[in-house]
């Protein structure tokens, strides 16, 4: 099973939860690595977790065929996490970077922002942002719903990634996706009724679509679908064909062993019987796992112990059928002529 990693800060009983990511990539049928670097109570304290030996072994003893990048507030995991992608080829990296809230209020410092545009966004292949940070990253004031569009098309033009910019009542109501040359106004499908709002993480989502192998619309489109309860992964992969069941072994009271000696003279015992009457047919042989007993001594080999002819017999023998050979030539000289 391919393995989708997940890196953010934890704010429990929030958005900014790690377990969202967790259960969209298990639910996803994808094994998930996630990453928390700094953990915040209900009080605004947090406590920072050295998650560099953590990235070191996800990327060198996992096989991560996605990464999706959440809240972070330390601009170090920021860098360092940029610094692990410029190494090398990397998985597709999908970022949702919250750091202004749909409200307008400022979640980072300046330094997390510097960190994330200037060092991250290159590695980026798609980013989700809010109204305001797509103003934010875009670098212009935008005022009427098509400014976002606008937006979008500058962020993919400026750091080379797709572009989701959220529903929002700036985007009456639609969400705006920017995928290579093609831009469009999407509606946010409604959650399914009886599905639980915000179970699922949007940007582990389209990681694990990624992970799938499919495309960057393709996985877009369908993660839409399964975070508001309207699609299934089944939809996208098809149910997996269920194993086949391991059969019991026999066991081995119920298994008969015939020895070779025996299946011959089993064999030889049916043939002969297709040239006697039924009278003079033999009974079926007993099927046994052992040799019927033969009155000899055990290990003895029939024929062995027979009485050795005398060489004068061999000889006479011989010289018999050398008669018989002459006589068949001469009658076969004869006849031809």
């Amino acid at each position: 099973m391919k393995t989708v990693a997940a890196i953010s800060d934890s704010i429990e009983n929030s958005i900014y939860d790690p377990g969202r990511s967790v259960i969209t990539i298990k639910d996803m049928q994808l094994d998930p690595v996630v990453m928390v670097s700094r953990v915040y109570d209900g009080d605004g304290e947090f406590e920072s977790i050295d998650v560099s030996e953590i990235i070191d072994a996800a990327f060198s003893e996992c096989d991560i065929a996605a990464v999706s990048v959440g809240y972070l507030t330390d601009d170090s995991v920021i860098s360092y996490l940029a610094g692990k992608l410029s190494s090398g080829e990397h998985a597709p990296v999908v970022a949702r970077p919250s750091m202004i809230s749909d409200d307008g209020d400022i979640l980072v410092d300046e330094s997390v922002y510097h960190a994330f545009a200037d060092h991250l966004m290159k590695h980026i292949k798609t980013v989700i942002v809010n109204s305001y940070e797509a103003e934010l990253l875009s670098g212009f004031e935008c005022v009427m719903e098509s400014d976002y569009m606008r937006a979008a098309k500058k962020i993919h033009n400026t750091f080379g990634c797709h572009v989701i910019v959220t529903a929002s009542e700036q985007t009456g109501g639609k969400l705006i996706a920017c995928v290579g040359d093609k831009s469009s106004w999407m509606d946010l499908p409604k959650y399914a009724e009886g599905f639980e709002p915000h179970k699922y993480a949007l940007s582990s989502a389209i990681a694990c679509g990624y992970a799938h192998g499919f495309s960057s619309i393709e996985s877009i489109e369908f993660a839409l679908g399964f975070c508001t309860g309207n699609k299934k992964i089944e939809d996208l992969i098809g149910t997996p064909e269920p194993e086949d069941p391991v059969k019991a072994e026999k066991p081995a009271e119920n298994i008969s062993f015939v020895s070779p000696g025996k299946a011959l003279r089993d064999i030889a015992r049916g043939f002969n019987s297709e040239f006697k009457s039924t009278e003079d047919r033999p009974a079926p042989a007993v099927t046994s796992v052992i040799d019927e007993n033969l009155n000899k001594p055990r290990g003895e080999v029939s024929g062995l112990t027979a009485p050795a002819k005398s060489v004068s017999d061999t000889v006479t023998e011989l010289q018999a059928l050398k008669e018989r050979l002459e006589k068949l030539r001469g009658a076969a000289g004869n006849s031809g002529a």
